[in-house]
């Protein structure tokens, strides 16, 4: 789910963002992230420099170089920031059995499958810009746990299609909405919960309806 950058992470010459090691200096690394996010959300990836998060955090040009090389590494240690928050959400989605998914409402599912990642998304405007939403091991554990749930609710053949159904929407959404004006993207993205619900409740009503 970490952002790609713009060069290759395998070469040697990229290190990571530096760790500061005392409190005061952790909190200005987060100050610059956090002006960096807020200038993300504001204007796009394409507004964020060095010195544009040095004076929207109040910095020094000098302080934003020490913590990062370069543009590249500050906004992937604003990836990672998000990493770290999204990776242990996830792990407990997909800590939850068959049982507990099928004994759920729709909306339910949803919510427990879907929307918090959302919302996640909705909070932190600069998440869809900054993380790698086609990395394709994230991606891949995603859709097999979409899959396993629909399956578990409507069988392989409906369940299937619910799953690429789904998985498709969310990820074609959040891709178009990382170019999207912010209110046009809160609302579009705002609005995919219950959507998703009210596709599944019809997908479930045409289970249970008697064949012929």
């Amino acid at each position: 789910m970490r952002r790609k950058a713009a060069t290759d992470l395998n070469d040697p010459a990229r290190t990571a963002a530096r760790a500061p090691r005392q409190a005061r200096g952790r909190e200005r690394r987060e100050q610059l992230l956090d002006a960096a996010a807020a200038i993300i959300a504001e204007a796009g990836i394409g507004a964020v420099g060095m010195h544009a998060a040095a004076q929207r955090a109040g910095a020094s040009i000098g302080s934003v170089y020490h913590f990062f090389r370069d543009k590249d590494q500050m906004l992937d240690a604003l990836a990672e920031r998000h990493d770290a928050e999204l990776q242990p959400a996830f792990d407990r989605v997909l800590q939850r059995s068959d049982a507990e998914w099928t004994a759920m409402s729709p909306p339910q599912v949803i919510e427990q499958l879907i929307g918090w990642a959302i919302r996640y998304f909705v909070r932190h405007p600069d998440a869809l810009a900054t993380l790698d939403l086609h990395d394709q091991t994230m991606h891949a554990e995603f859709r097999a746990l979409i899959d396993r749930v629909m399956r578990a609710r409507l069988g392989d053949e409906l369940g299937q299609q619910a799953a690429t159904t789904l998985d498709a929407v969310v990820l074609g959404t959040l891709l178009f909405t990382r170019e999207q004006d912010p209110r046009s993207r809160d609302v579009v993205v705002a609005a995919l919960p219950e959507m998703m619900a009210t596709y599944l409740t019809a997908l479930e009503a045409k289970r249970k309806r008697p064949k012929g």
